[in-house]
């Protein structure tokens, strides 16, 4: 599981904080966006899924929220990126979010397991499995506009191969990933997509940030690419 070393904040806050360049809204139920000029149809979508069950170690996927907020409200292509962050998701959920929010990016956020499965959140709260050869059917179902999927999760590997079959681009974790390198691939990957890098070259821009980060391999994390998928992300108008 992914090594925790702080504490998620709760849900069931509301914030608003506005800046020279657009609007941070964080909601009630927990989504996170971020306001720019750009029409809603023009944004890339970025989903983030977090869970963190009750009866798992914590992790700091509020500060990985945080991170990953701040990296693009800087970036040269801020106004082009929404970003949506549902917390402590249940497997019913996922269906309702992908068809909901119809993302061009899905990232995971969360604990994964050696057999090849995440752990989603549940009202008693135990950790509920979910393979990930499922989650690549689930995304296959509902990917209208999906490009990009990050499972950032331990031993998430596994991802790479199920998911990578009807996703152009899918990034996984092939062991146990500490709090502090999980959250400086995420910044890094996502900072490098706000200053117009291709998805290739923001994987490897991040896994180079790893190595800065000082982590113990920085090849921990894979990147699979579909056979033709284009390498920038390109938004079509709905």
């Amino acid at each position: 599981m992914r090594d925790a070393k702080k504490s998620v904040a709760g849900t069931g806050w509301h914030q608003h904080v506005s800046t020279n360049s657009g609007s941070v809204y964080a909601t009630q139920t927990g989504d996170v966006n971020i306001h720019e000029t750009a029409s809603p149809d023009d944004r890339i979508r970025i989903l983030m899924l977090a869970a963190n069950p009750l009866a798992t170690a914590r992790l700091a996927i509020d500060e990985e929220a945080r991170q990953i907020t701040e990296r693009l409200r800087l970036s040269r292509d801020r106004e082009v990126f929404e970003l949506i962050t549902c917390w402590a998701v249940r497997p019913m959920d996922l269906l309702q979010y992908l068809n909901q929010h119809r993302p061009h990016i899905v990232h995971f956020s969360g604990h994964g397991d050696r057999s090849g499965e995440i752990l989603l959140s549940a009202d008693d709260g135990i950790a509920r499995s979910v393979s990930l050869a499922s989650l690549a059917e689930l995304f296959h179902a509902t990917s209208d506009n999906l490009r990009v999927v990050v499972v950032n999760a331990c031993h998430s590997a596994t991802a790479v191969q199920a998911i990578s079959r009807y996703v152009d681009y899918v990034v996984g974790m092939n062991a146990a990933v500490p709090d502090d390198d999980a959250i400086a691939f995420a910044a890094s990957f996502y900072s490098a997509l706000g200053f117009g890098r291709t998805v290739p070259h923001a994987f490897k821009q991040a896994v180079a940030m790893l190595g800065v980060n000082g982590a113990a391999d920085p090849r921990i994390a894979e990147l699979a690419a579909r056979p033709g998928a284009a390498p920038h992300l390109m938004v079509r108008s709905q």
